[in-house]
């Protein structure tokens, strides 16, 4: 789910994206022992609006990191993680980050990741994965605390688990003010960079499929390539009407809005579709006012690969997954609504297994 105003479309620029990544591990606690239900993580942590807490953390490299030490120029991409030793979902997902590096760079930003392993799992992380940004340091998880998102249904005594985070991205500009936020209920689950700047907006330098149809152009794409269990990544379709076309938008009535329909899949998990705001058009053979698009717009839709054991047999042993689904739409212009179109669009991305190798030698 997405709780931002992604819609602001300058709201990367210049700002900072904190991506929290872990959630509750409730299966983790000793047997007999019971855990707090799992909070709303939509209400925890800095909101929209408000100012984030700076920290002094060591790298990788025990070298101490500061929030605006790490800050690129026009921001930073910060992650809290559960664990880069016994977490493959974590493990996984800062190997994505490593590859959205250059980037990230591009877009004036730097990247820096916070968990609660000691300097040396980090240390040995960066050495087999060759991590090139910091991996920041919070043993004692004080900086976990204070923005608010210790994972209180961890009971103390399992100490494997215990100072983990909730998950959560956060989008900051340069003076640390939330203005998006991006959670993700399940702990398995992880934004990848590709979503979180499809979501806001942003333009990506992605090979993307175009398709020619009556009255729109469409340019669609997937924001990544390569995904695993968990991974929560989106389809992209950049939409463009002709020359005095518009199309309707959802929330009219009387005239076939544009709609995209996933097919269902199994091992997918469709998430939300996101659609911009409409603009009103008055159209006048009938003297009426209806929502619609007459300039280039995006449709985003989220989805995941379902990391259940449910999931996990669907796709076993499949080394790509195909997406499928259909837009439908009704085009006019100024004095006639064409026909009611259906485009079937299919897109394909490689499954990667999850990185399960644990640190040499554990700490944990």
């Amino acid at each position: 789910m997405v709780c931002s105003s992604w819609l602001k479309r300058s709201g990367l620029i210049g700002a900072l994206v904190l991506g929290v990544t872990t959630g509750v591990l409730n299966a983790q606690a000793p047997p007999g022992v019971l855990t707090p239900a799992m909070p709303d993580v939509q209400r925890l942590g800095p909101q929209v609006g408000t100012t984030v807490p700076s920290f002094s953390l060591p790298d990788q490299q025990g070298t101490v990191r500061t929030l605006p030490s790490l800050m690129g120029p026009k921001g930073l991409l910060l992650v809290f993680y559960r664990s880069a030793d016994w977490c493959p979902y974590c493990k996984t997902h800062l190997a994505e980050l490593q590859s959205r590096t250059a980037q990230l760079t591009r877009e004036g930003l730097g990247i820096a990741a916070i968990s609660y392993d000691p300097v040396a799992t980090l240390a040995d992380f960066t050495r087999r994965r060759g991590i090139t940004f910091p991996l920041l340091s919070d043993a004692g998880s004080s900086t976990i605390r204070a923005y608010g998102l210790f994972n209180t249904t961890i009971p103390e005594s399992n100490t494997q688990s215990y100072g983990i985070p909730f998950p959560g991205t956060f989008v900051l500009n340069r003076d640390g003010v939330v203005t998006a936020r991006f959670f993700e209920q399940a702990y398995q689950e992880r934004a990848t960079v590709g979503s979180m700047l499809a979501r806001l907006g942003n333009g990506q330098a992605v090979q993307a499929t175009t398709i020619d149809s009556p009255q729109v152009q469409i340019a669609t794409y997937t924001t990544d390539s390569t995904v695993a269990a968990g991974t929560h990544f989106s389809v992209v379709l950049d939409v463009t009407p002709a020359a005095d076309v518009h199309v309707y938008a959802p929330g009219v009535t009387g005239y076939k809005p544009i709609a995209l329909t996933m097919a269902p899949q199994a091992g997918l998990l469709v998430r939300d579709t996101i659609y911009p705001p409409s603009e009103p058009y008055h159209f006048k053979p009938l003297n009426e006012t209806v929502p619609a698009y007459q300039r280039p717009f995006r449709i985003v839709q989220d989805l995941a690969i379902d990391p259940t054991p449910q999931g996990t047999a669907a796709l076993k042993g499949q080394t790509a997954i195909r997406i499928t689904a259909t837009l439908t739409y009704q085009a006019c212009n100024a004095t006639v609504c064409f026909t009611p179109q259906s485009v079937p669009l299919t897109w394909t991305v490689s499954l990667a297994q999850l990185d399960r190798e644990r640190a040499q030698p554990s700490p944990r």
